[in-house]
């Protein structure tokens, strides 16, 4: 199989991660495959933050649950933006990652890395472009990945957001975490191509 096909189908979300550091140069390999992904115009908008410090990732992840626990409050006012908060498995879901005590926004992964980008037409679409190619290198080095939603959350405290660096004018585009895998799970099955593919012509 073609080695590019291999490891797009073989990678998989990590969630469990050894207690093992990514070494530096691993880190800015996979960031320099991302920088090479496309971008609107050429205009390449990512800034990369990269945070290694077990103590400020975990701050971090407080800081999410707090932020999650106040929208849980306010849902309300913030339904008007997320129409899943009407669903009760939703609420379900989010009243317990806000009442956890394990990490299980960053999972204890070695290595977060912040992708942010200024609030311009395409910038997160080529930022999400990055972003893939990142989690395909790294898993092409035997470093799984995680997308990181929650991550986002961060945008509503401004000085955590001061104090991991995030310039002015900038938001997060994506979160990736990374890390050696504990293990690895196995492929979901994905949709037949006849229920997904529509062809005209």
């Amino acid at each position: 199989m073609n080695e590019v096909i291999k490891c797009i189908k073989e990678r998989r979300s990590i969630r469990n991660y050894l207690d093992k550091e990514v070494p530096k140069e691993i880190i800015e390999e996979i960031i320099e495959a991302g920088k090479y992904a496309p971008s609107a115009e050429n205009r390449q908008p990512w800034k990369f933050i990269v945070i290694t410090d077990k103590a400020l990732i975990k701050e971090l992840s407080e800081e999410i649950k707090k932020q999650i626990g106040t929208m849980l409050k306010q849902r309300r006012k913030w339904k008007r933006k997320f129409k899943e908060l009407e669903d009760k498995e939703v609420l379900t879901f989010l009243h317990a990652v806000a009442m956890a005590k394990k990490d299980i926004i960053f999972y204890e992964a070695p290595v977060a890395i912040f992708i942010v980008t200024e609030d311009e037409m395409f910038n997160d679409e080529s930022c999400a472009c990055c972003a893939q190619n990142m989690m395909l290198a790294a898993w092409s080095m035997g470093i799984g990945s995680c997308w990181i939603g929650f991550a986002k959350f961060l945008e509503g405290n401004k000085k955590m957001m001061e104090k991991i660096g995030v310039p002015d004018g900038h938001h997060i585009s994506a979160c990736i975490i990374f890390g050696y895998p504990a293990n690895v799970p196995k492929p979901p099955l994905r949709n037949p191509m006849a229920d997904i593919i529509k062809w005209l012509g």
